[in-house]
């Protein structure tokens, strides 16, 4: 049976740490320097576009997760690739004979996508990831929230 997957030490130390573990000293952690902004030269137009997103949008990517991101970055241009072909040849191609078998760009494009998943999963891209992480909640607006966004409206 699978193991869960332990809870970062920043969350458990916002909770209180429940399981009575024992947990490095603030003091002994090593501070790691945040991604670099600047997109490597070899991704394309939308690998620099997702780099860029991902850097200003992210204040939990650490230079240790620039493997990640740039595999992620290259994924996504591989895949507008790939949409791109997609797009000129259809996703059914026809035989010499005129029979019909699926466009294996489709096959491919789903495979991918599944990697891209799991990889945005690991840097934090879903509500339940972030919470795993330790880096954000998803929180309901309470009514005087709701009653203060109505206001900024109006003025």
């Amino acid at each position: 049976m699978a193991r869960p997957t332990p809870l970062p030490n920043e969350r458990n130390r916002r909770l209180g740490n429940p399981g009575h573990k024992h947990m490095p000293a603030l003091s002994d952690m090593a501070a790691v320097p945040a991604v670099e902004a600047d997109a490597p030269e070899r991704l394309g137009t939308a690998g620099r576009e997702f780099w860029r997103t991902a850097t200003a949008s992210t204040s939990w990517l650490a230079t240790t997760d620039t493997p990640t991101l740039l595999l992620t970055a290259e994924l996504i241009d591989r895949r507008a690739g790939f949409l791109a072909q997609l797009a000129e040849t259809g996703p059914v191609l026809h035989t010499e004979k005129g029979y019909a078998y699926a466009n294996p760009l489709v096959a491919m494009i789903s495979a991918l996508e599944k990697q891209l998943f799991a990889l945005l999963a690991s840097l934090g891209y879903t509500p339940a990831d972030r919470s795993r992480l330790g880096v954000a909640e998803v929180k309901a607006k309470n009514a005087f929230e709701e009653m203060l966004a109505r206001r900024q409206r109006w003025e």
